[in-house]
């Protein structure tokens, strides 16, 4: 993505005001009801289950409005000679 693409996505999306994106996306609220924990999340621990909540939240918010956004959906070209 060019910088100039970069800068009108973030803009387009509240990117660079995180405030308004969790507000309409309604990140808070919705982490209320997924901090609990799984029986395997409990064994491991958390320090924050609603803040670790509301991060994948506002990971899968950004991949859904902006898929070009997770790095795995970059498409990576080789060359035969490259791939042995």
């Amino acid at each position: 993505m060019s910088p100039a693409e970069e800068d009108r996505v973030r803009a387009e999306h509240d990117l660079d005001r995180p405030r308004v994106f969790d507000e309409r996306n309604a990140v808070d609220d919705r982490a209320e009801t997924r901090s609990t924990l799984l029986p395997e999340e409990e064994h491991a621990g958390s320090a924050d289950p609603e803040a670790q909540a509301r991060e994948v939240l506002r990971d899968s918010d950004l991949r859904t409005e902006v898929p070009e956004s997770a790095p795995d959906t970059m498409i990576e070209r080789r060359r035969p000679e490259e791939t042995a």
